[in-house]
């Protein structure tokens, strides 16, 4: 298994981003980006991926977030999907990974249905009989995004001049809460909607490729057979000619 980490310095990252990033894994490839919340402090982590081969199965792909300390995963995506999108708050180190017939990491509900059927326990054997290997031994290309948005009262959000103020909870404060909260849910399905529009865009640039590509080709090929025919042609006219032409003995 080629397994590749890089890491990403992602203390920056506190406002949406406005592209997504893409990546193109071989068949039994892993490949991870390690992100932090800024100042180590709770943030609010949203994100999404989207496998751009249209024509192939999703399901040797595996997104999977897990914590950096704990190894535990976090979040993946459901077992064939070719696109998902995650949201939560949390603070520390993550690794973001993608795979290709690689990877498929367990959270603590699959391990305990693991051991539930183990046990002898009634499970639906489509919640625990999943294949991610490569089968098809296809490259695979998925555009993902990551934001991390700082909780309102830390440093970080500070920095962005976010004023907080040290006052006693009261009705008021609660349901100033509530429309932040509501606020940040329509945030997240506002990003996740432009989140689709540059997957849309990255399809319609891959395909157009293709098709100029495609295009490229049937004109050097019309090219050619023009080229064959004229040679033959001018080869059945010279054969005609020399096979009438008449001959005189001296």
């Amino acid at each position: 298994m080629n397994f590749t980490t890089r890491l990403i310095l992602l203390a920056q990252l506190v406002s949406s981003t406005v592209a997504t990033l893409s990546v193109t894994l071989a068949p039994e490839e892993e490949f991870c980006f390690a992100f932090r919340t800024p100042k180590d402090e709770p943030a609010h982590i949203t994100g999404s991926y989207d496998m751009m081969n249209d024509n192939l199965s999703a399901k040797p792909v595996t997104v999977v977030l897990f914590d950096y300390e704990t190894e535990r995963v976090t979040w993946h995506n459901e077992y064939g999907e070719s696109e998902d999108s995650f949201a939560f708050t949390a603070a520390g180190k993550f690794h973001y990974c993608f795979g290709n017939g690689a990877g498929g990491y367990k959270t603590e509900e699959d391990k305990k249905l693991e051991k539930d059927k183990l046990a002898g326990h009634p499970v639906p054997d489509d919640m625990t009989n999943y294949d991610y290997d490569n089968h098809d031994g296809e490259l695979r290309t998925i555009g993902f995004t990551l934001r991390l948005r700082p909780l309102e009262g830390t440093e970080a959000a500070r920095m962005m001049d976010v004023k907080t103020e040290d006052t006693d909870r009261n009705a008021a404060d609660i349901q100033r809460d509530r429309l932040v909260d509501l606020g940040n849910s329509l945030v997240d399905k506002m990003d996740l909607l432009l989140d689709h529009q540059e997957y849309i865009k990255n399809r319609e640039a891959t395909h157009r490729h293709i098709v100029e590509q495609t295009f490229t080709m049937v004109m050097k090929w019309t090219l050619l057979e023009a080229l064959v025919l004229i040679c033959v042609a001018a080869a059945q006219v010279s054969y005609l000619k020399k096979f009438f032409e008449t001959k005189r003995y001296l």
